[in-house]
């Protein structure tokens, strides 16, 4: 027995280990008979023999690291690094060059280039451009990222391509692409005929390429309206070397363009560029401040709204508030008199920003001055043909809408937050009513005095149409907004309204209201004029209610009638695809309502693709929050306001 057992123990000791066969006997360790299909001890077992393909797995045993080589990085490798304005193109790619640069064209050197110094007063606490490079190797996952920083801590910032300046909306830039040459050789393989392959390291640098991004990509579909005539693609092109706001502004509003869609890369200078922009807006402010402020800081302005536009793409719910204060206070404080001709057109212009950027805030801020700041605007004093060929060179719409649409939206706000809070009913309160309704009317009357341009005439360009579309759209929502929460106005406009309950007055003026909005933002494409379509869209769709109790789809769709996802949003309404509808008891208005509905959702899925996705995304839930609470009280009486869901929600954000 004692014999058998060291014989056993022998045979175990000295039995072959196999290296190859099965995985599941090399985990093993077990010698493989390399039966097919399967070996015997997979079948023993009762496994599933996985077989015997080869695995080629990389073996660093043999390498030599770059620092026990002879070569050595070039000697302006720092230049190289940074100099994003000169092209370098992948392997097996020609470059047109000039005839002088022809004969020095190959992958592994860059031309000579020379940077542009840098922002001559740049804060303390803002890190240079360099040490944002950032070295993303082809052969690794696009989620993944190493950061290299230069050698040279105050390398200067980068030049723009000589073009930018010139740079159209939709032009591609100059690659931001340099190849190091310390990563060009080749390991040696494991197993004979395996391939070379090139390790090409490609060296982005983060700052240039940002502020490229922005000159390519953001400044299209930040302004609603873009052109070479852009005021701010002009002056970004001039001051962005030159100020230090404007480098790190750009840099800001580009990464957080970007964050959603390249968190891994852009995730940290989405977070360090806005504290950068902030630092140096603050310098820049304090010496505004303490001079004789008889120049228009352009730079400043800019970089204001830059982050107070773009806050909000990062965290939805961050509104900028403080960027837009400051920049009001800026534009408060200039003496007209010593101003240029050319400052004070740049005035008219970043006036207009402010308005389109309070009037944003009108819908979502809660806080008390900038509310009392927007129900101070003054009403136009006289109306006039508001012509859409000469828009606002950013946002597109006209400075006099704009302002009613924020005066209208503030009042609706101001009443809906008065009736929250109350305890009871009391003279305070019915007096405060009162002067709202009083309000309301004034902004109702130059709404409706406005004379837009009959988009019918045959000299007007597509982009003229989308203008004008967009103008009245506003102006139609704004009056919208108006009747939803003061439908007393209605009740003046139409005598026979006047004793009937809140229901009718919807069915009646509010919801064909809505309708036609809708339609109107129909025939606007959904790459046109991007920026301002959101709000639109969320106006339209808080007047969209059933007029009675309809049976609807559930989970993700059910806002929209059963049945209805099969058809188009923008399918007009037929005796043939309606009648299964009018058949089930569904009125017309029904339809119509729950196809708008569909349309808003779709569009605003389509703006989520090509703009920043948060604030959209936001618009949407808010959407669906309202017509779920419109839908439970359908047979009851209508109480609830669109914005006590989005005050009860906390579903806020910048919905341009």
């Amino acid at each position: 027995m004692h014999m058998a057992e060291e014989k056993r123990k022998v045979t175990m000791k000295n039995r072959q280990k196999s290296r190859s066969g099965c995985r599941t006997c090399k985990l093993r360790r077990l010698r493989c008979d390399e039966t097919k299909p399967g070996c015997k001890n997979c079948a023993q077992k009762g496994f599933e023999c996985p077989g015997y393909q080869q695995r080629l797995q990389w073996s660093t045993k043999h390498e030599r690291s770059l620092s026990e080589t002879k070569a050595t990085a070039p000697l302006n490798f720092t230049q190289l690094v940074t100099a994003a304005s000169e092209s370098i193109i992948p392997a097996g790619q020609v470059r047109e060059k000039s005839p002088p640069e022809r004969a020095t064209t190959t992958p592994s050197a860059a031309p000579a280039s020379k940077p542009a110094s840098p922002p001559k007063s740049r804060p303390a606490s803002a890190s240079p451009a360099a040490s944002n490079t950032t070295t993303i190797s082809t052969t690794a996952s696009p989620a993944t990222s190493t950061s290299e920083p230069a050698k040279d801590s105050t390398a200067p910032t980068p030049s723009p391509p000589s073009s930018l300046a010139s740079t159209s909306p939709n032009s591609e830039p100059a690659a931001l692409v340099q190849w190091n040459r310390e990563a060009t050789s080749t390991p040696p393989g494991e197993f004979s005929g395996l391939p070379s392959v090139p390790m090409w390291q490609p060296v982005v640098n983060i700052p240039s390429f940002l502020i490229e991004h922005w000159f390519k990509s953001v400044c299209g579909s930040w302004s609603a309206y873009d052109s070479m005539a852009n005021p701010y693609r002009r002056l970004t092109s001039n001051l962005w070397s030159k100020s230090p706001s404007v480098y790190f502004a750009l840099q800001a509003i580009s990464a957080a363009s970007l964050a959603e869609r390249l968190p891994h890369v852009l995730r940290d200078t989405a977070r360090t560029a806005p504290r950068q922009a902030t630092e140096a807006i603050k310098a820049e402010l304090a010496v505004f401040l303490k001079g004789p402020r008889t120049r228009l800081p352009a730079e400043l302005l800019l970089s204001l709204f830059c982050l107070s536009s773009s806050m909000c793409w990062m965290e939805a719910r961050e509104l900028g508030l403080s960027y837009v204060r400051q920049a009001r206070r800026v534009l408060s404080c200039l003496d007209r008199r010593y101003l240029s001709d050319e400052e004070r057109e740049l005035l008219s212009f970043f006036n207009g920003c402010l308005i389109y950027e309070e009037m944003l805030r009108s819908v979502v801020s809660d806080d008390d001055t900038d509310i009392n700041n927007m129900l101070s605007w003054p009403e136009p004093a006289a109306i006039g043909p508001l012509l859409p060929a000469s828009p606002h060179a950013w946002t597109g719409v006209s400075q006099t809408v704009l302002r009613l649409f924020g005066k209208a939206i503030a009042l609706c706000r101001k009443s809906r937050s008065r009736w929250r809070q109350n305890d009871g009913t009391s003279y305070r309160q019915l007096q405060g009513a009162m002067k709202d309704i009083e309000d309301a009317t004034i902004v109702e009357e130059a709404l409706l005095a406005i004379d837009i341009q009959d988009q019918n005439e045959p000299n007007l360009t597509d982009t003229e149409r989308n203008l004008h579309d967009a103008t009245e759209a506003y102006r139609l929502s704004s009056l919208l907004q108006l009747y939803e929460t003061f439908p007393d106005l209605i009740a003046k406009r139409i005598p026979d309204l006047a004793e009937a309950d809140g229901s009718a007055i919807w069915e009646a003026w509010v919801a064909p209201l809505a309708l036609h909005v809708t339609s109107i933002l129909e025939r606007i494409p959904s790459g046109s004029l991007r920026c301002i379509q959101p709000l639109l869209c969320l106006c339209a769709g808080t007047g969209l209610r059933f007029d009675a109790k309809v049976p609807v789809n559930t989970g993700a769709y059910n806002y929209l009638l059963t049945g209805e996802m099969g058809l188009s949003p923008s399918t007009p309404c037929s005796a043939d695809l309606d009648q299964p509808f009018l058949d089930a008891g569904i009125s017309e208005a029904s339809i119509k309502t729950s196809r708008a509905r569909h349309f808003i959702m779709q569009r605003l899925g389509e703006l989520e693709l090509t703009l920043p996705p948060k604030p959209i995304g936001v618009a949407k839930q808010l959407l669906r929050a309202v017509w779920t609470a419109y839908d439970a009280e359908v047979d009851t009486p209508r109480r609830t306001h669109w914005l006590d869901v989005m005050s009860l929600t906390g579903l806020h954000s910048l919905f341009g």
